[in-house]
């Protein structure tokens, strides 16, 4: 269909272009080629106009134009697609997609391995990017830019944004936190009072180094705390900064007993009242009727089923 010189099929080409800001992104989003992408885009800004995006800096961000026409544009997309009788249909074992999900280095640790094994047995044309949470995680779900996040609800719901947006969720897996010390620390035994850990050495892991952790806000509610003698960006780094020094940290348990014949750490319990980790799979409600999109959230629920039993 055209609409004064417009093909409208152009409009899913502009939709993906608007959420990847990026020609290469957008391309591999929608299963056509580079070349195909930077055509289409080339017919848009000619249609509007406009250059739609512009180049800041190392990045590539939305015209004023673009930003105006971001929410019309999906909107219409979203429309078209209710309009379809037919369920849209999704064969693993054919399709060709990209599955992008943000999540703390901890659920890609635990989830990535065993997540694409059974991809590589069932669609093996399926592709998924892992990215590490970051402060604007939420913002990029929201503008389509990610599938999925995995973290815990108290982050999400920090994050003003999502009051206002129509993000949907459901309980992805549960964990504990345990000390971690290296074997061959002579200075822990086989356990610890609060006040001996305040004596010793710790490490704090601050997720990019700007996400505080809860065992960090957990900190800040005690009369005292440990000496913190480094602040690292995952808890991967953690672990073996702890099994090569005399330092200790709090971690997920999981993620000990995944690792700790590896970096040779042994666990002890926290000497402190710890919240659980209640790690919840978000996305937003415009995909509930994406068939593929389904599926890939039915096998996280599956993959996570598979190693915690």
């Amino acid at each position: 269909m055209h609409l004064r010189g417009l093909d409208l099929n152009l409009l899913i080409a502009l939709d993906a272009l608007f959420t990847e800001k990026n020609v290469t992104r957008a391309a591999e989003r929608i299963n056509i080629s580079q070349p195909g992408m930077s055509a289409a885009l080339q017919k848009l800004r000619w249609h509007f106009s406009d250059p739609l995006l512009e180049r800041v800096g190392r990045r590539m961000e939305l015209t004023v134009r673009g930003r105006a026409l971001a929410d019309p544009v999906r909107e219409i997309l979203i429309k078209v697609r209710d309009l379809t009788d037919k369920p849209e249909e999704f064969d693993p074992a054919t399709a060709r997609r990209v599955f992008r999900i943000g999540a703390t280095t901890f659920c890609s640790d635990i989830l990535a391995a065993p997540l694409l094994c059974r991809i590589e047995r069932i669609a093996p044309n399926i592709s998924v990017q892992f990215e590490d949470l970051a402060t604007d995680t939420v913002h990029r779900l929201v503008d389509g830019q990610l599938d999925f996040a995995i973290t815990i609800s108290a982050r999400i719901l920090s994050d003003e944004v999502n009051l206002d947006s129509s993000l949907s969720s459901l309980d992805l897996f549960t964990d504990a936190f345990v000390l971690v010390t290296s074997r061959q620390n002579s200075r822990v035994g086989d356990a610890v009072t609060f006040d001996q850990l305040c004596e010793l050495p710790y490490i704090e892991t601050r997720f990019g180094n700007v996400i505080a952790g809860i065992s960090e806000q957990m900190w800040r509610q005690q009369p005292k705390q440990p000496q913190i003698r480094a602040w690292l960006p995952n808890f991967q780094l953690t672990l073996d900064t702890v099994s090569h020094t005399d330092m200790v940290a709090i971690v997920p348990l999981h993620l000990a007993q995944l690792h700790g014949d590896r970096y040779n750490v042994r666990t002890l319990p926290v000497p402190v009242e710890m919240p659980t980790i209640e790690e919840r799979l978000f996305w937003h409600q415009r995909n509930d009727q994406d068939a593929g999109h389904s599926w890939f959230k039915g096998l996280l629920q599956e993959t996570v089923q598979g190693f915690l039993s």
